[in-house]
């Protein structure tokens, strides 16, 4: 056997020897590789999370330069920038702003204020501990007459849940009288809402235009029908109650652990506002005439 290949061949001792040197030589290799990494991670964000890895193992006097010392000293008063609006700097109230507590009804007198000029009473229902109200009234004796629609829900003694309007602009010769009753229909349930509000409800009723509201504490939404575009809807659902007046009851702690801290709700004591009987006659109508 040629001297050469007796040179290739490796003893048992020899090959565990080249073993355990590729395995000291990738060690050296991955754990080079997990410094950089670490030190990476730690260097971006100028530093931030090495510092924050520090003070969590408690080195900060050891590894952390002294925070240099802050001078106190009185501040100079300088003018505001001139990029500034004038009226963000001008110090005043915008509007001044009555609080009244809202006249109680209950929900049988609510309903009965729905009555019409015309004398339509509305049909007041109780089932259970749930009430009814509802009210209907046309306008002409066609095939399709004019008309329109209330219906109210809530529950007893005077709780509501939901109010839906719907009117029916089928004769344009009575559009402006339907618009009218409708609307003032609606104010003669007397919801607890601001004049803007209601202002805004008019309004668009008025314009017919389509909107989905969020205000005060009520969800609007006014819609056109599909199916016969003369008909439109106005919905109108009070939104739930999330503050109450005292000490609210903890809720139970979420999964982070992180705590939570009880705090009482102040509530504005509120003078009732002097309640007046219904006018005779029907309110002003919200169109001119022709």
């Amino acid at each position: 056997m040629p001297e050469e290949d007796q040179a290739k061949i490796l003893t048992p001792a020899a090959r565990r020897r080249r073993q355990r040197m590729a395995a000291f030589a990738f060690s050296l290799f991955l754990a080079g590789m997990l410094i950089a990494l670490a030190a990476t991670v730690l260097a971006v964000n100028n530093g931030r999370n090495f510092e924050r890895l520090v003070r969590q193992v408690g080195l900060e006097d050891y590894l952390l330069a002294a925070p240099p010392a802050l001078r106190i000293d009185r501040q100079r008063r300088q003018p505001p920038a001139s990029r500034f609006p004038p009226w963000l700097l001008r110090a005043g109230l915008e509007r001044m702003a009555l609080f009244e507590k809202a006249a109680a009804f209950s929900a049988e007198e609510r309903c009965n204020l729905l009555r019409t000029q015309k004398g339509t009473q509305p049909t007041f229902t109780t089932s259970d501990d749930d009430w009814e109200c509802l009210i209907f009234e046309e306008f002409d004796n066609s095939s399709e007459p004019a008309s329109f629609f209330i219906q109210a829900r809530g529950g007893l003694p005077d709780t509501f849940r939901n109010f839906r309007l719907k009117f029916s602009l089928t004769n344009p010769l009575t559009e402006t009288v339907v618009l009218n009753e409708a609307i003032a229909a609606m104010q003669r349930f007397d919801l607890p809402m601001a004049p803007e509000t209601r202002a805004y409800l008019a309004q668009k009723l008025t314009a017919r235009t389509e909107f989905t509201s969020t205000s005060e504490n009520y969800w609007m939404a006014f819609r056109q029908e599909i199916i016969d575009k003369r008909r439109y809807n106005l919905v109108i659902l009070p939104l739930p109650q999330t503050i109450t007046c005292g000490d609210p009851a903890l809720p139970p702690p979420d999964r982070a652990g992180r705590p939570i801290y009880g705090m009482t709700v102040g509530c504005l004591s509120l003078q009732a506002a002097p309640r007046q009987p219904p006018p005779a006659s029907s309110p002003p109508s919200l169109f001119p005439a022709g």
